[in-house]
């Protein structure tokens, strides 16, 4: 089998994914990715049974040639907001080939989205897209709100690097158990969006108000960098690849994502995966799928500095015990999604019989 991926920005967990398609189905991928003004600083490397095209190699015309030429058998691409992509995914339904468009947004019920889903359901979604393949609930609905039918929603798009990380949930039966690290983990971009401001911020009413003793490490990068400098116990570390991410795990009491909104959120998964109680806001959608309130972690009000800096200090209040079952339960919960179920659902378009298979309008 021939897979064409038309990629926005590639990430870390996206390489287990692309494996895995290549270990169930012996499949030649192939990734067409942006390369230009990148949120982050990751560049993936070539593995077995895939190769990478920078996007910007590529004029709309040239693109068209190279995915005509290579006669893919399936097709994904990331959302609907590259033309040349659009044409590409086209001209492929139109010769018969199945093409998934993935995406992470969730129905706000804004008059843009509105108008935009009136658009996709008359005109964009047949011409383009076969499937949607989104990651939860609540992309669901806006599946549904663009035009597709049931049958045409496929589950699983995202998942962490479950193999990786969980590697770091051995620790709860072994250092953790002697000595639980006292620090929050926060991963995430340095941007207003992710609510870094507001983490800063709680973390000055949980050392003043609850006399937390707790230190906090943030790692990233991004515009709100600067609000970092001289914090006390505050440690910062720059973009860091994953097999780093699994050390700070091993060191770290509890993470959080205090985000104002976080259409998903795949460092969920990954943290649950590593084993940490979880603190999440209220938009982070992932929580619907890796949080138990109550049983392992905390979700707290958007922008919220107060009612974080009071999950900060129940967590932290916890006994070793406490901390070490919750993490269990976080290790459990990430359990129910792995990259071999997500390769999973994007290849069960391929044997869909009904809706909008192998091209039907």
């Amino acid at each position: 089998m021939k897979i064409l991926y038309l990629y926005s920005e590639v990430m870390g967990y996206n390489i287990p994914i692309f494996a895995e398609l290549v270990r169930q189905q012996d499949a030649d991928v192939h990734v067409v990715h942006w390369d230009q003004n990148k949120l982050t600083p990751f560049s993936p490397e070539p593995i077995a049974g895939v190769k990478f095209y920078k996007r910007s190699s590529y004029s709309e015309i040239e693109l068209l040639q190279f995915a005509q030429t290579l006669k893919p058998d399936l097709v994904y691409v990331s959302g609907w907001m590259d033309h040349g992509y659009l044409q590409v995914c086209a001209a492929l339904k139109a010769s018969g080939v199945i093409v998934v468009v993935g995406f992470d947004s969730q129905w706000t019920g804004s008059l843009r989205q509105h108008l935009g889903a009136a658009l996709m359901k008359l005109h964009t979604r047949r011409k383009y897209f076969s499937y949607a393949l989104v990651p939860g609930p609540l992309q669901e609905d806006y599946a549904r709100r663009i035009g597709f039918a049931d049958q045409e929603i496929i589950p699983h798009l995202l998942s962490g690097d479950t193999a990786n990380f969980s590697k770091a949930a051995n620790a709860l039966d072994q250092s953790k158990q002697a000595i639980y690290p006292e620090n929050f983990l926060y991963v995430g971009r340095f941007a207003e969006m992710k609510g870094l401001d507001v983490l800063l911020e709680a973390y000055v009413i949980y050392k003043t108000k609850y006399q937390g003793r707790w230190t906090l490490t943030c790692i990233g990068n991004g515009p709100l960098r600067h609000l970092l400098a001289g914090q006390s116990d505050i440690t910062e570390f720059d973009f860091l690849p994953q097999v780093e991410l699994v050390k700070h795990a091993c060191e770290a009491g509890a993470f959080i994502l205090p985000s104002r909104f976080d259409p998903w959120g795949v460092v969920v998964h990954e943290f649950a995966a590593a084993g940490l109680p979880l603190i999440l806001s209220d938009k982070v959608g992932a929580n619907q799928q890796f949080l138990s309130e109550g049983q392992n972690g905390l979700l707290v009000k958007s922008g919220s500095a107060e009612a974080l800096a009071q999950a900060m200090h129940t967590i932290s209040n916890k006994s070793v015990a406490q901390l070490i079952d919750m993490g269990k339960r976080s290790a459990a919960l990430a359990e129910t999604l792995t990259p071999a179920v997500a390769a999973s659902s994007f290849l069960s378009a391929f044997d869909r019989k009904d809706g909008a298979a192998r091209g039907r309008a």
